[in-house]
């Protein structure tokens, strides 16, 4: 910066200075002209008469007799001055010595050059000073338009940030270095914009899980205690008994660890801190092998699963198991709200020209028209015909964070009575 102020002050010397010269030059011009200046002006020749004794052979602007007997009278007087048609004229004589004492006479416009040469060297100091003052003027307006305003407004900027006030972005305008000072305060604001935000969302998170355990845990954790007073008690009295107990308190501690796993999956997925290995997939083996993995699990309650119109070829980018959790989860959430023996999951693949998309979908019961926007949110679990007391209800909700950190959407589509379809687009890779 300070490297370019000091060009500038050479550049507003210098264009100060060539402006004056060219205005001066102008001037000079014409006021020799208007003066008659002989230094200057060619216009103002200087006269010659050549004389042969006292008779005139030779004169340059038609002198008359009577007007070269005046100059030679002048000249007998060492009076070296004639005045003509008002302009007066220096005169000096050449003599040659010969027998004819020829001589020649010049006669010269008489000015006072030393008042020319004063009014021009105070003509081009107050040219100078005044070009000086309008460059420089120039120059100034462009510094506080490319340095003052900028730092001003960079000022209030810092200000609003020191009050917390995050959202306005910092428009980065100036000289570089000013430029360079705008970009680091909004790169310092968005940091503080996103600190702020993951503060609050770790609050709420944290709240969040302390309520969720205190209350959601709270039932299969009272379920154990029972079952343990009852062993204790004497309640379960023979070993079949307390072996059933313990089983379904065992039972409940599995519960447990898969909703405390959820809900911490949950939480560090809300504030982006999983990372994700992302490959290219071949989208349809990726699925197959997802329905071979569950066909057990559908069979075990007599329940089918099956996979229909799949593309040749579909590849996306995913982290494969991450993405096995969002499946998992849907393909669960299905098998939890059909009926055994009839209940099956279709899934079927379709491509758009950018997209794959997977619709998995099933001939349950169907979600009621006002309950449908709300399925994908934390907890919720419907009416209580939907509610299920082995589920965490984040299942659709991790579905949903982990689809969306693909660049992914995940919606459904339902009818009551008609069964529900839970819709995945994907990007898909082009060839």
């Amino acid at each position: 910066m300070n490297f370019k102020l000091r060009i500038q002050n050479i550049v507003i010397f210098f264009t100060a200075l060539v402006i004056t010269a060219c205005v001066s030059l102008i001037f000079g011009y014409f006021y020799a002209e208007i003066k008659n200046i002989p230094t200057l002006n060619s216009s103002a020749e200087t006269d010659i008469i050549a004389m042969c004794g006292n008779s005139a052979v030779y004169a340059s602007q038609g002198y008359t007799d009577i007007q070269v007997k005046e100059i030679l009278m002048n000249i007998s007087m060492n009076k070296f001055s004639y005045i003509k048609e008002g302009v007066k004229y220096d005169i000096s004589v050449e003599e040659y010595k010969n027998k004819d004492n020829n001589k020649i006479i010049k006669l010269m416009p008489s000015v006072k050059i030393d008042n020319y040469y004063k009014i021009m060297l105070l003509f081009i100091v107050s040219v100078f000073i005044i070009m000086f003052g309008l460059v420089n003027f120039f120059f100034q307006n462009h510094n506080i338009k490319n340095i003052t305003n900028p730092i001003i407004k960079l000022k209030k900027e810092t200000e609003k940030l020191s009050r917390g006030d995050l959202d306005e972005g910092i428009i980065e305008e100036g000289y570089d270095e000013i430029k360079e000072l705008g970009k680091a305060i909004e790169i310092l604001r968005i940091k503080l914009k996103e600190s702020v935000y993951y503060k609050e969302k770790y609050d709420e998170n944290r709240n969040f899980l302390i309520s969720s355990i205190s209350h959601d845990l709270k039932t299969p954790v009272t379920s154990i205690k029972g079952y343990i007073e009852g062993i204790l008690d004497g309640v379960a009295n023979t070993p079949e008994k307390q072996e059933d107990y313990l089983k379904k308190a065992a039972y409940k501690t599995v519960l447990i660890t898969n909703m405390i796993d959820d809900l911490l999956l949950y939480s560090k997925l809300d504030l982006n801190q999983i990372p994700f290995d992302l490959e290219k997939t071949d989208l349809v083996e990726y699925m197959k092998y997802s329905v071979d993995d569950n066909l057990i699990e559908f069979s075990r309650e007599g329940k089918k699963i099956s996979m229909e119109n799949a593309p040749l070829k579909a590849f996306v980018t995913i982290d494969r198991n991450r993405f096995r959790r969002v499946v998992q989860n849907v393909l669960d959430n299905a098998k939890k709200h059909i009926e055994n023996e009839t209940g099956e999951v279709i899934i079927k693949m379709r491509e758009t020209a950018r997209a794959v998309i997977i619709e998995f979908k099933d001939n349950g019961k169907g979600i009621k028209k006002e309950e449908l926007p709300n399925i994908f949110d934390r907890f919720y679990r419907g009416d209580a015909t939907r509610q299920n007391s082995g589920s965490s209800g984040l299942g659709l909700a991790i579905a949903k964070l982990i689809v969306e950190a693909h660049d992914g959407r995940i919606w459904a589509v339902s009818e009551e009575g008609c069964g529900t379809s839970i819709m995945i687009s994907l990007k898909k890779i082009m060839n």
